[in-house]
């Protein structure tokens, strides 16, 4: 069964973003912040939530994407492409396989992988991290 691993949000303040999910929700850090980027990645224990740097907007503040990892890529993708024939899919297989890109029926953009992102698995091993 495919899961929702990650959902991406647009801010051009991350780090307000990130406190709010912090304080109220009690949301952790899952992984370090790339070196000379503002984004942040936070974790409910079960869901990474990435908080993307828009200070230079381009896209609009709010939800980016959200990947969903899948057992069978192909199998996926078939049944994507028979309920949206025509509808782009974008796999970059070069350097990133089992990987694509799409838009679900209402648009919004969908990160799919096989192996889910980076080299997390699960997100359980970074929600017990101490707050820095």
């Amino acid at each position: 069964m495919a899961q929702i691993r990650h959902i991406a949000i647009s801010s051009d303040d991350t780090e307000k973003l990130a406190r709010f999910y912090q304080e109220v929700f009690g949301f952790r850090q899952s992984r370090p912040t790339p070196e000379g980027l503002k984004t942040i990645y936070l974790t409910d224990g079960h869901v990474e939530l990435t908080i993307l740097e828009n200070t230079n907007q381009q896209n609009s503040n709010g939800l980016h994407h959200f990947g969903i990892q899948t057992d069978d890529l192909e199998d996926t993708v078939r049944r994507i492409e028979k309920l949206q024939p025509g509808k782009p899919i974008v796999r970059p297989e070069a350097n990133a396989p089992g990987q694509a890109w799409l838009s679900d029926a209402s648009g919004n953009h969908i990160y799919l992988s096989v192996n889910g992102t980076l080299d997390y698995q699960p997100v359980e091993k970074y929600s017990q991290r101490k707050k820095k």
